[in-house]
Formats: C-alpha cells, sequence, structure tokens
C-alpha cells in the first residue's frame, strides 16, 4: 500500500450482517477519506439493502437511519462526523487501520 493509503475495517452486527453475508470488510483507502465515502463504497458492494438499513434518505445529504449505530476507533459517531476524515494510523507501517465498526438496533416496541 502506498504512503497516501490506508486500510479501514468494516465490522457488520446484527441485521446488517445478515445483508452483507460477511462479519467485515477490509478498504484499501486514500489518506483523508470520510466515513460517508468509507460507507457509500460499501454500499456499492453490497447493493441497495444495504444502504437503505444504513440511510433514512436516498437523496443528498443522505442522514443515518435512527437505529443505526457506527463507532469509529470504539467511538459512537453521528451524522455530524458523515463528512469529517477517518482517523487514521500514522505512518507506521505495524500500526492498526481505522476500524469501523457498523451495528443496526432492531426498532424497539413499547406501549
Amino acid at each position: 500500500m502506498a504512503n497516501d493509503e490506508t486500510s479501514v475495517r468494516l465490522s457488520f452486527m446484527g441485521v446488517i450482517a445478515q445483508v452483507t453475508k460477511e462479519k467485515e470488510l477490509s478498504l484499501a483507502c486514500r489518506r483523508g477519506v470520510t466515513l460517508r465515502e468509507v460507507l457509500d463504497r460499501a454500499e456499492e458492494k453490497y447493493g441497495p439493502d444495504f444502504g437503505r438499513r444504513l440511510y433514512s434518505n436516498s437523496s443528498p445529504p443522505r442522514r443515518l437511519q435512527m437505529h443505526t449505530r457506527i463507532f469509529i476507533n470504539g467511538n459512537l459517531v453521528d451524522n455530524g462526523c458523515l463528512d469529517e476524515a477517518l482517523p487514521m494510523a500514522g505512518d507506521d507501517p505495524a500500526a492498526s487501520p481505522a476500524q469501523v465498526l457498523v451495528y443496526l438496533m432492531p426498532a424497539a416496541s413499547g406501549g
């Protein structure tokens, strides 16, 4: 991988793992890639059902579903982080890649 590229590891849990039919995806990305760009690439791979379960709308600016939970390196993020660059490991090739956990929580029923 070139110095201007890094690896981003996506982990899928819950319903979204049923959609992707796998629990992890590793993407080679340019430094400065945003969370939205990474999620869009995953949507290209997994299809429109992935996008429908992730986003609440189909036209820009797309917003996350209320039940979508995304963690970056263990920190919960929200719509405000979609267009921010992902934190990347330094130039140390032994450093860990950015880790993105995508978790869809089922809607709770109540009364």
